[in-house]
């Protein structure tokens, strides 16, 4: 190794003013109407096996306007729609050194990029019995690149960043009174995950779409239940439950770094089915 037992030594410092204004409406004593506007700050720092390793701080100005209201304490929304702006935001990235060495290891780097994204949140919860109630959350997005070359030398300026569009999930719950035995609660959810939002990077390192195997990034979908038990006093309970009930199996990424040197490709799944049992105290 060349600099072998060399002391490198290096300095920056960084500051930042965040400031942060909101402004809110009452229509009435049950609907209200909003806006904001914020600044968030992440400081630089070095990636320390990398030449020239020094990074920016990270910079984003949100924007947000919407509503909230509720109907005799059953029904209530909110609703809102958003816009933010990123300067240099920092993400970890896998990257390969020197792809012409089968041998090279690969590490893992802080990488910036500039980006913005406007969307609608929108949720509601019903409560439409004493026992029985229900809500559901929905988002949609669009998030895309204003400036970033990748690792590889891609340039990505508006391209998709690979968040997907829509996300929304519909919940449900049933409360049995049993009298001086406590509350009986029966709850589930359903979760829907739109696909991945591909561009050039992402197809280039065969991490989104569908290669000759796998679909990597494609919508999902899980359903989760849950059978819970609460004491009169509330001190104590237990619970049953059972995640993603349908084994729904989903490839989120591959890593092909290690294709050449091991001969197999890593891939990232998310969680199979999985049933719990448990316990709560409090005091």
């Amino acid at each position: 190794m060349a600099n072998k037992g060399v002391m490198v030594r290096d300095s920056a410092s960084w500051s930042d003013f965040s400031p942060r204004f909101v402004v809110d409406y009452h229509l009435s004593d049950d609907a209200m109407v909003f806006a904001s506007l914020a600044k968030g700050y992440k400081a630089g720092g070095y990636n320390a096996l990398q030449i020239g390793p020094a990074f920016d701080n990270e910079d984003v100005w949100n924007f947000e306007t919407g509503i909230k209201q509720a109907f005799d304490n059953r029904l209530s929304y909110n609703a809102s729609v958003f816009y933010y702006n990123y300067d240099n935001r920092q993400a970890v990235v896998l990257i390969d050194p020197d792809p012409t060495n089968p041998s090279d290891i690969p590490r893992f780097v802080i990488d910036t990029s500039d980006l913005e994204a406007w969307g609608v949140d929108f949720d509601t919860r019903w409560q439409v019995t004493d026992a029985f109630g229900f809500d559901f959350q929905m988002e949609w997005i669009d998030s895309t690149y204003k400036n970033y070359v990748t690792q590889e030398g891609l340039d990505l300026a508006g391209e998709p960043t690979g968040e997907p569009k829509l996300t929304a999930s519909l919940g449900a719950s049933y409360v049995f009174d049993l009298g001086n035995h406590g509350d009986l609660r029966l709850a589930a959810r359903h979760a829907y995950r739109g696909e991945q939002r591909c561009n050039e990077g992402s197809n280039l390192q065969g991490n989104c779409g569908v290669n000759e195997a796998l679909d990597i990034g494609e919508s999902q979908q899980r359903t989760d239940v849950r059978l819970g038990w609460t004491s009169p006093r509330g001190h104590w309970g237990w619970a049953v439950y059972g995640n993603n009930v349908f084994d729904n199996r989903y490839v989120t990424s591959l890593n092909t770094y290690g294709k050449d040197v091991l001969g197999v490709v890593g891939a990232g799944v998310t969680e199979p089915r999985t049933y719990g049992f448990e316990v709560t105290v409090q005091y």
